[in-house]
C-alpha cells in the first residue's frame, strides 16, 4: 500500500499475540491475514511478517484457530499452503471480467495436498463497476449485476469450494451521502441490503443443504457435451456415492448432454431448480444408464439441473 510501513516480523508477532489473547474466548472467528496485499512485491518479501503475525495469534489464542490469507486479485493464499497455520485457502477472483474462470481457481487448490478447504473470498461484487481492460473500474464499462454474481457462486461451490463470499460495492465501503465514494458506487449501503444478488445467495445455500453436503464432489465427467468456456461454462458436481448430481447451466434454452454412468439408481428424478427464486420444477424421470440430453427452460438465464436417485427419496431441491 501507500504506507507508512508499520510492521516487521518482531512487532507483528507481538501484535498477533495481543489480538489472540483479546479474542481467545470467541468461538466464531475466522482469522484473515493479508488484507488484499501480496506476500511478495517487486523485490520485497513480506512473508516473514505474515508468518510472524500468524504465530503470534496462535500463541495468544492458545488453542484452535481457523486462519486464512486474503490475496490480491487473481491469486490464492496457497503460496502459504504448506504452512501449518493456514487452515483454509482463499482465492480472490476479483472484479475485472464478468466471466472470470473461478471454477478453475477453486479446482487448483481443491486438488492440493495436504487437503485444505478452499473458497472464493472476493468474487465480483454486485454493483461494482466492470473493467476487464485497464482495471480502473469506470461506469462506462457497466456494472456487475446479480447474474455474474450468481455464476461465480455456483461455479465455485460446485467446483469444490467449501462456501462462498457475497459482496456489494456499496456495502464494503459503507457508502452513503456523507462519505467520499470509491470507484463510483451507485446506491447507498442501506439500499444495497435489498439487492437481488444478495437475496439469491439463500437459494444456493438451501440447495446444497437439501442434499448430503460433505460427500459432494466436483465431477466434470458428468458432462458428455463438454463443460464449455467463459460465460457458457457448465459446472457439475455429484455425491461421491452417486445418489444425486447438481449441474449449473448459465444459459437459457441450452441443451447439455449428461452421462449418468456414475449415478446410482435405475430411475433418476429430474428437476429444474431456479437460482433466482429457489423454486423447483419436476421434469419427470429418466430410466437407464447412458447419455441423456436436457434443455434448460427458455426463461432464465441460468438454471440448475438436479438428478436424484429415485430410490433415495430426496425431497424437492432446496427444501428440507
Amino acid at each position: 500500500g501507500k504506507g507508512p510501513a508499520i510492521f516487521d516480523a518482531r512487532n507483528a508477532r507481538v501484535y498477533g499475540r495481543w489480538l489472540g489473547e483479546r479474542y481467545r474466548d470467541q468461538p466464531n472467528i475466522i482469522w484473515i491475514l493479508g488484507g488484499d496485499r501480496p506476500p511478495f512485491y517487486r523485490d520485497r518479501d513480506f512473508a516473514p511478517i505474515w508468518r510472524a503475525l500468524a504465530a503470534g495469534i496462535r500463541e495468544g489464542v492458545n488453542g484452535h484457530t481457523l486462519m486464512t490469507y486474503h490475496p490480491v486479485g487473481g491469486t490464492s493464499s496457497s503460496v502459504f499452503h504448506d504452512d501449518d497455520w493456514l487452515n483454509l485457502n482463499m482465492w480472490q477472483s476479483g472484479h475485472a471480467d464478468p466471466d472470470t474462470a473461478n471454477w478453475a481457481m477453486i479446482a487448483q487448490d481443491y486438488a492440493r495436498t495436504p487437503i485444505k478447504p478452499v473458497l472464493d473470498g472476493e468474487p465480483c461484487y454486485e454493483d461494482h463497476p466492470v473493467n476487464p481492460y485497464t482495471r480502473q473500474w469506470k461506469p462506462e464499462y457497466g456494472y456487475f449485476d446479480d447474474y455474474p454474481v450468481r455464476k461465480r457462486a455456483y461455479w465455485a461451490v460446485l467446483a469444490g469450494a467449501c462456501g462462498h463470499t457475497y459482496g456489494n460495492h456499496s456495502i464494503w465501503q459503507m457508502y452513503d451521502e456523507r462519505r467520499e465514494p470509491v470507484t463510483f458506487p451507485r446506491i447507498t449501503w442501506r439500499e444495497a441490503l435489498d439487492r437481488p444478488g444478495a437475496a439469491h445467495m439463500i437459494h444456493l445455500r438451501r440447495l446444497v443443504l437439501s442434499r448430503p453436503y460433505l460427500t459432494r464432489i466436483p465431477d466434470p465427467g458428468l458432462l458428455a457435451s463438454g463443460a464449455g468456456e467463459g460465460g457458457r461454462h457448465v459446472q457439475a458436481a455429484r455425491d461421491a456415492d452417486g445418489s444425486y448430481a447438481l449441474i449449473y447451466i448459465p444459459n437459457a434454452s441450452r441443451t447439455v448432454e449428461v452421462d449418468t454412468a456414475s449415478l446410482t439408481g435405475e430411475r433418476l428424478n429430474v428437476t429444474w431448480y431456479d437460482p433466482r427464486t429457489g423454486e423447483a420444477t419436476a421434469a419427470g424421470d429418466i430410466v437407464g444408464k447412458g447419455v441423456h440430453a436436457f434443455t434448460t427452460p427458455a426463461s432464465g438465464p441460468d438454471w440448475v439441473l438436479v438428478l436424484d436417485d429415485a430410490a433415495r427419496g430426496f425431497g424437492p431441491p432446496g427444501q428440507g
